[in-house]
């Protein structure tokens, strides 16, 4: 019933026409769902519709409407928050996704890996170049599936009406979409040589935020096999969902605002028109996010995570040795002891020995360490919880940094690990769509990198020939330093990351700040 070898295959909507590149077959732009426009806006995704004849899939979807500039490679600021922008195609129906498939034949059944994009969840797409599935798919035998979802206002919106509506869910869209992504690739991937049986869903930053999220949600068993979460722990502090409550006012009170009395007329709205009240209206800390809705999170994150309700999946996660740009133009001494002294002042001067500065740069980079390791804390404790529930877990901490000045001056920023994964190669200068020229140690990382996720992807366990060990994690701290030398966390560590932990368990992951 398919024609693989010339990119020809039938999925259970209709044929598609994908075309070769190399060693690969790419599908791009393919439906899962039915649009989320009109009486299906602020709605469960629904199955996509049907087609006669062939579908051309050889461009990208549209990505999910979010703030849009048109110059390339332009940093903005989107709710106060830097974001690089990329130029594409945005609307509200995007629920799509690409695939890049390696195998010779559909039969292959080769390991599948489904990438969540980024963007805080209110902005990015999988169609952007640093997460395109070629880089990967070409140098492992791994089919590589980029997925849209809806972002922001369209993702989150919740409101009582719609909780009645939802049978007492609302918000939460972009996680449901996800899942009907899921519930697509694991019908139909068998026809593009990928194994059903053998999934794996990874995701960074507000894409790692939602894999954490299909880690806990019961309407992911049986899907995937094992999840990625880079750089996005979800359990303490600014990370948690909140209460379906909280969002369902946010979204009483913006109506109001707007004067819009029903959610009927929400839904005959212009879409852009309807995203830019709601910009005029709110800002990304006060804007929808994502919450319990009863459904997709039945209650209290940390509470399920802990009695051992989330699923039975495996697990790798871990983040960035500088992830957040704490002082970008560094920061007087003063300051930095003042941040240390008044922060821990049961043990401030253990905290200067683990993290010193003599300069302001290095202070800088000791301020944004500091913050990225009360992250890691988060991921060490899913690992505690694995270990106690009988899942396998792979926790990593990357220090890679560029091999040129402003990179061993700051560090292994967020992102860090994404050109390096996706083989995106001369890319990653402190953000992974600007061009950094590679040398050798870039070229070794990719292929160390690359060689971890398609094994784990594969089997389960990063562990492969040529590469050093990477312990599942057993005690604390079992997790392992990616970056120009690979190893465990030594014993001497130990101490420092106990008191990071204990300080996150008690205080909750603080918000990044800035000095």
């Amino acid at each position: 019933m398919s024609d693989f070898e010339n990119a020809k295959v039938k999925v259970s909507e209709g044929w598609l026409q994908g075309y070769i590149d190399e060693n690969l077959k790419v599908f791009k732009g393919i439906p899962y769902a039915a649009p989320p426009v009109g009486e299906l806006r602020f709605r469960h995704p629904q199955d996509p519709y049907t087609w006669r004849g062939v579908r051309r899939a050889t461009q990208y979807g549209p990505g999910a409407i979010q703030p849009v500039q048109e110059e390339e490679n332009l940093v903005a600021n989107v709710h106060g928050i830097p974001q690089l922008l990329m130029p594409s195609q945005y609307q509200e129906d995007c629920l799509y996704l690409n695939v890049w498939s390696p195998a010779k034949s559909a039969e292959d059944r080769l390991p599948v890996f489904v990438w969540i994009h980024g963007g805080g969840m209110i902005a990015g797409s999988g169609v952007e170049c640093v997460c395109a599935g070629e880089g990967l798919a070409k140098r492992k035998d791994l089919v590589v599936v980029t997925i849209n979802y809806r972002l922001g206002f369209y993702g989150f919106f919740a409101h009582p009406d719609l909780t009645e509506e939802g049978n007492g869910s609302s918000g939460n869209y972009a996680f449901f979409d996800m899942v009907k992504a899921c519930e697509w690739i694991k019908k139909n991937i068998a026809v593009f040589g990928g194994d059903p049986d053998n999934i794996t869903v990874a995701g960074q930053s507000g894409g790692a935020r939602s894999t954490g999220i299909l880690l806990a949600s019961p309407l992911m068993k049986g899907l995937v096999k094992r999840v990625s979460i880079e750089s996005g722990v979800v359990y303490w502090g600014f990370m948690k969902p909140q209460p379906r409550e909280v969002m369902e006012q946010k979204g009483v009170d913006f109506m109001k605002k707007i004067g819009v009395e029903s959610i009927a007329d929400l839904r005959k709205m212009d879409a852009w028109e309807l995203f830019d009240l709601y910009n005029a209206n709110t800002d990304y800390f006060s804007g929808f996010s994502f919450c319990i809705d009863g459904k997709l999170l039945p209650e209290d994150y940390e509470k399920w995570m802990d009695a051992g309700k989330f699923n039975d999946f495996e697990v790798m996660m871990g983040s960035c040795a500088q992830e957040f740009p704490a002082a970008p133009n560094g920061v007087s001494l003063d300051v930095y002891n003042q941040y240390i002294e008044e922060t821990f002042p049961d043990n401030a001067e253990k905290m200067k020995a683990w993290y010193p500065a003599g300069t302001p740069s290095e202070a800088a980079k000791m301020l944004t360490t500091i913050m990225s390791d009360f992250m890691l804390a988060g991921a060490i404790r899913i690992g505690q919880l694995c270990k106690e529930y009988g899942r396998k877990a792979f926790i990593w901490h990357m220090n890679k940094e560029n091999e040129d000045e402003r990179g061993h001056r700051d560090g292994c920023p967020h992102c860090a690990e994404m050109p390096y994964l996706f083989g995106r190669v001369d890319k990653g200068s402190y953000n992974p769509f600007l061009d950094y020229k590679w040398v050798e140690e870039d070229y070794r990382f990719m292929d160390v990198i690359q060689g971890y996720w398609a094994n784990y992807a594969a089997s389960g366990d990063p562990n492969g020939e040529g590469l050093p060990e990477w312990k599942s994690y057993e005690k604390d701290f079992d997790v392992v330093t990616l970056g120009n030398e690979i190893s465990m966390f030594p014993e001497s560590e130990f101490e420092k990351y106990q008191y990071i932990y204990d300080y996150v368990k008690v205080h909750g992951n603080p918000k990044p700040r800035r000095f």
